[in-house]
């Protein structure tokens, strides 16, 4: 991407971040930004466009974040156990994407439509999908349908993590209790007997 491109959406995420998606104009970011706003709309064809490639980039950039603090890792039982840690213990921490992820409030309702939450989940299940077929291949998963198993490992981790619905004791939070529980209810599910 080039350096333009990205300090247009820096600016973008730190107004996202401060005023929300409603509140937040391209007449503000191009100020930010120094430039025109023609050249915002040579690069974006509009807000909505802007802030769905920030999306995309942010999410990439965890995915890379979450992999690297992981570390190369080739059996695929140890893989799938430390994505879901590296994971969580990520989503815990206060970084933009998590706070977008977590807003209740209407301020990103409108960015966060539902298609691209659809084209970010895609990207993480067939991450898992992956892992998943290689375990099958490895003789250490069972054979199961790695689209459905990885889609509901995925929705079972959001509810874990940013889209939990209900409060979970800080202690055992703290331990790792809920962390073990999700490991052990989605590994023991996949590995074979």
């Amino acid at each position: 991407m080039d350096d333009i491109k990205n300090l247009i959406l820096d600016k973008a995420k730190d107004r996202l971040d401060r005023f929300g998606f409603k509140k937040t104009t391209m007449d503000e970011i191009s100020r930010d930004c120094k430039i025109s706003k023609k050249t915002i709309y040579e690069h974006f064809k509009d807000k909505e466009h802007l802030f769905a490639s920030l999306l995309t980039r942010e999410c990439h950039q965890t995915i890379q974040i979450i992999f690297s603090r992981m570390g190369e890792i080739s059996d695929p039982l140890e893989k799938l156990t430390q994505l879901i840690r590296t994971s969580l213990d990520f989503f815990n921490e206060d970084t933009f994407i998590t706070r977008l992820l977590k807003d209740d409030d209407a301020l990103f309702s409108a960015f966060l439509s539902r298609k691209y939450h659809k084209l970010i989940d895609e990207e993480i299940i067939s991450i898992i999908a992956e892992i998943i077929q290689d375990g099958k291949q490895k003789g250490i998963f069972r054979d199961v349908d790695e689209a459905v198993v990885s889609y509901a490992g995925f929705r079972l981790f959001q509810a874990f993590s940013y889209m939990r619905t209900v409060e979970f004791s800080p202690e055992k939070e703290q331990q790792g209790y809920y962390t073990d529980a999700l490991i052990d209810l989605i590994i023991h599910g996949l590995t074979k007997k």
